[in-house]
């Protein structure tokens, strides 16, 4: 076999051991959102062990680092290129400010649901953006609309992180810069190139991406997502506190200042006035003295209408409450 032979099919086994481990790692993050409701933090300090860093929000590095393994139950190996570098991952976190921020469930800017059907943002005012330049130079727009980008350095490995910690040194090529600059919230993917003087410069860089639709529209098929309807909080309910516990489960994604309060044989309920709960009243009542038929919040996540929940569907989730929650 020759030389040249020998190198192609090593570079074209690291080309597609780095495809599969990007479907891995997007298989990894879409799990991590079933679980937890948002999509982790990268690995973006020292030393490098797979935990998430900068805890949700997350906004330092501006949600730029290495995928954190450990956290997606992955191993160091599966977040590595076929060249043996880290990927660079880029989960959008409202920066810009004007992007959702997909690694928290409530506060300012927390993704929602609704992402799925709400129409592409302007470039202006993009989540991440990817763009593809073709055979003529040109760049194009395949998605301004992104929320998660791994990118493979390639084989060059310009502007990668090493294993050992070091930063390899900034590409020239305008596209590799682009895809490379920890301010930078659009990337490009393309052809290889290795002419210097090609439009955009010298290219080896993989790019995968994932969009809302990418991520939310398997958790709305096997309807997994935490808190995806009325009836499935009442079924949690029922067998949490039927078993063991008088604390009823979170309504979806993590509303714990709406919780019902147990004891002394009554369930005591205050919804805030905040509008991201859609308090229907904003008193305290209790199955003591209120009417069963009292309109007390709105949820509806993956339900096709927004339905009202009444006093008298927590009082069904909670039976015998007077002795078994003293």
């Amino acid at each position: 076999m020759g030389l040249g032979l020998m190198r192609a099919r090593q570079e074209s086994t690291a080309w597609s051991e780095t495809k599969l481990k990007q479907e891995k790692i997007k298989i990894a993050l879409s799990q991590f959102l079933r679980a937890k409701g948002r999509l982790p933090c990268p690995d973006n300090a020292a030393p490098w062990d797979g935990a998430e860093n900068n805890a949700p929000p997350c906004l330092g590095t501006l949600g730029r680092g290495v995928v954190p393994w450990l956290a997606l139950g992955l191993t160091r190996g599966d977040v590595q290129d076929g060249w043996g570098n880290f990927f660079t991952y880029r989960v959008a976190n409202r920066t810009p400010a004007t992007a959702s921020n997909w690694t928290i469930t409530t506060g300012d800017g927390a993704f929602t649901v609704n992402e799925l059907d709400a129409a592409p943002p302007l470039p202006s005012a993009a989540v991440l953006t990817v763009q593809e330049r073709n055979t003529a130079g040109v760049l194009g727009t395949i998605t301004n609309n992104a929320v998660v980008v791994l990118v493979s350095h390639g084989k060059n490995g310009l502007g990668a992180l090493t294993v050992g910690g070091t930063l390899i040194a900034a590409p020239a090529g305008a596209d590799e810069v682009a895809n490379t600059a920890l301010t930078s919230f659009s990337f490009v993917t393309r052809s290889p190139n290795e002419v210097p003087t090609a439009t955009g410069g010298m290219f080896d860089d993989i790019v995968a991406y994932m969009t809302p639709q990418d991520l939310l529209q398997p958790l709305v098929d096997d309807r997994t997502l935490r808190g995806r309807s009325t009836k499935n909080y009442r079924e949690l309910a029922i067998l949490q506190v039927a078993l063991s516990s008088c604390t009823p489960p979170q309504i979806a994604p993590s509303f714990a200042t709406i919780q019902p309060n147990i004891g002394n044989g009554a369930i005591v309920y205050t919804c805030p006035a905040d509008v991201a709960y859609a308090c229907r009243s904003t008193s305290a009542v209790s199955n003591i003295t209120t009417n069963h038929d009292t309109k007390l919040y709105q949820l509806s996540v993956f339900d096709p209408t927004v339905r009202d929940v009444t006093y008298g569907d927590l009082a069904l989730a909670f039976p015998a409450i007077a002795s078994r929650c003293p």
